[in-house]
């Protein structure tokens, strides 16, 4: 069987998202310039990162289960396209200004996945009819719970509008034994995810580029600009070698693990580009940064160990003690550099130690078990 690759149409409508999440990143910078309202800031980013996220994540999985049998692909995808750039540009934490073209620009996204999954339907017979119904129905209701918000007003109106979004995201997984029936390709969604994966790791690097800029001669600027590249470099060196090594590309799967667990893989990161930045301005409080700080890369190491370990070779044992272990080391730095007055390189160096066992964890666990 020939396996499959990743399609040029399917690049393209990646590197839309290469903005989305370059803007949402943005926002979470303007906590900065608002220090007391950093609660108030980071929920409203996850309000726009999650069906930011939920969008490609729809498309991604139609394209994984039925691309290769919808004709014309291009009619969908390009105007999927267009509402992405509609509602990236609609990122605002002063959200009631951009409210409605960010609505549209979701709904625009949705609609097109839930009429994919309708003209499919009548191309299949048996299971994979079923799956294509099923879906298309239960992201229809979320659709028009979602559109329903533009009847209400203050925050009943938001509160409608991601109830819509949560009924998308949430229902497919009280679908797993149904999904299970028409599995999904496992190596092609693998390598989508990651290289959306990628998309997030490449946002850091501009993050610590930025700080860089204008400081090239400032020996402080260059060192802590490569003690957040080694931070980033080691996690994207563990995730990537577990990528190849660990997991069982022919694995059968109805898929929800890896896209569940890669919302936490990839929003780890984003913040973690995000507060690579803000620490190096300390205009937030020291405990806000630091928390963002070990609390992205702690979510990081917990949501990719789970990834890993429910996709993994059957010859691979993960020893889980270890990882609770490599945690609690984390937490350690965290509450040893809270409570002292140490320099600030000192928990980049903390980061860098975890990140530096945790990719021995990585090589020790796709290691050959010896007989």
């Amino acid at each position: 069987m020939t396996e499959r690759k990743v399609s040029w149409l399917e690049l393209f409508f990646d590197l839309i998202f290469v903005t989305a999440v370059a803007s949402t990143t943005h926002l979470l910078l303007s906590i900065d310039n608002h220090p007391d309202k950093t609660a108030v800031y980071f929920g409203e980013y996850l309000l726009m990162v999650t069906p930011m996220f939920w969008a490609w994540v729809g498309q991604t999985m139609f394209f994984n289960r039925f691309g290769e049998k919808i004709k014309l692909p291009e009619l969908y995808m390009l105007p999927q396209m267009f509402f992405l750039i509609l509602m990236t540009a609609s990122f605002d934490l002063t959200f009631s200004n951009t409210y409605y073209t960010f609505l549209i620009g979701y709904l625009g996204i949705r609609i097109i996945t839930v009429i994919q999954y309708f003209v499919i339907s009548r191309q299949l017979r048996g299971n994979p009819r079923r799956v294509a119904i099923l879906l298309g129905s239960v992201f229809l209701l979320g659709v028009i719970t979602t559109a329903t918000s533009v009847f209400f007003d203050g925050s009943v109106r938001y509160l409608v509008m991601y109830l819509g979004i949560a009924i998308d995201i949430v229902l497919p997984l009280f679908l797993s034994k149904t999904l299970q029936k028409v599995p999904v390709d496992f190596p092609h969604l693998a390598e989508r995810f990651g290289l959306f994966v990628i998309i997030t790791f490449g946002e850091s690097i501009v993050a610590i580029t930025t700080i860089l800029v204008g400081h090239t001669l400032d020996l402080y600027t260059i060192g802590y600009t490569l003690l957040g590249f080694l931070i980033i470099s080691t996690l994207f060196i563990s995730y990537f070698h577990s990528f190849e090594k660990i997991i069982d590309h022919h694995k059968k799967t109805h898929g929800q693990y890896l896209i569940y667990g890669h919302f936490f893989i990839t929003l780890s990161i984003m913040l973690l580009a995000a507060n690579l930045h803000l620490l190096f301005e300390g205009h937030l409080q020291k405990d806000i940064l630091l928390f963002m700080l070990f609390g992205s890369v702690a979510v990081f190491f917990i949501s990719k160990q789970l990834v890993f370990a429910a996709h993994k070779k059957v010859e691979v044992i993960f020893y889980f003690w270890k990882d609770i272990l490599l945690l609690l080391l984390l937490a350690g730095f965290f509450f040893l550099n809270l409570y002292s007055d140490l320099p600030l390189f000192v928990s980049f160096v903390s980061i860098w130690i975890c990140a530096l066992l945790d990719l021995g964890l990585q090589y020790q666990t796709s290691k050959p078990i010896r007989v």
